[in-house]
């Protein structure tokens, strides 16, 4: 009695639609891994933002002195200024693209010209960018919007000075709660809150 092979292999049909789901499936799996890899990096910049910030009241409340005339000056104050515009202040070093810690001699909690910390300036890279500045009383009144932003401490108080301006304009030493808003360029957001009693947080 004979035995009629059964065919074996793949058909043309059947070696496409393995093809096309295989094809398809890589494709998803790239798209998010590249949403997933975006979110991780803008994750990390928001944690960045705020380790510079805890930098700056380390730098602040502990014995770190600065050179004044070749005499260490420990009564000065230490801070992180943020500005949302593409014009640079801070002595040229912050922008939207950059922000840069400072050494307020001058304790008025603002980064005023010759006191950029040239050694601790934080380019941001990846497309990424400071969105938007809020100072308030709270995280849920933080309504005024401002141009740029300065965080400064002063021994031996842990309390953080919220300083804001808008160009030229006066300075405002008031608020109490400031959000830094930092975007992706597939819109996604963080947010990095400090309050006046020295909290950071880094939120969504």
């Amino acid at each position: 009695m004979s035995h009629r092979n059964s065919p074996k292999g793949f058909t043309l049909v059947e070696l496409l639609v393995t093809v096309s789901i295989f094809v398809f499936m890589t494709a998803l799996m790239l798209a998010k891994y590249g949403n997933f890899n975006q979110s991780v990096l803008l994750t990390n910049l928001a944690y960045d933002v705020a380790l510079t910030i805890r930098t700056a009241q380390t730098y602040g409340i502990s014995v770190r002195g600065t050179d004044v005339n070749g005499t260490q000056n420990f009564s000065t104050a230490y801070g992180v200024d943020f500005n949302d515009a593409a014009t640079p202040a801070c002595d040229s070093y912050s922008t939207k693209y950059a922000f840069a810690m400072f050494a307020d001699s001058t304790l008025n909690g603002w980064c005023d010209t010759g006191e950029a910390m040239s050694d601790h300036i934080y380019h941001i890279t990846r497309g990424d960018f400071i969105s938007a500045l809020c100072t308030g009383s709270d995280e849920n009144n933080c309504s005024t919007v401002v141009n740029e932003l300065g965080i400064s401490f002063l021994r031996p108080n842990p309390e953080a000075k919220i300083c804001s301006g808008a160009g030229s304009g006066p300075v405002d030493c008031t608020a109490t709660y400031a959000r830094i808003t930092i975007s992706a360029p597939d819109n996604s957001t963080r947010t990095v809150s400090v309050r006046s009693n020295g909290q950071i947080s880094v939120g969504n």
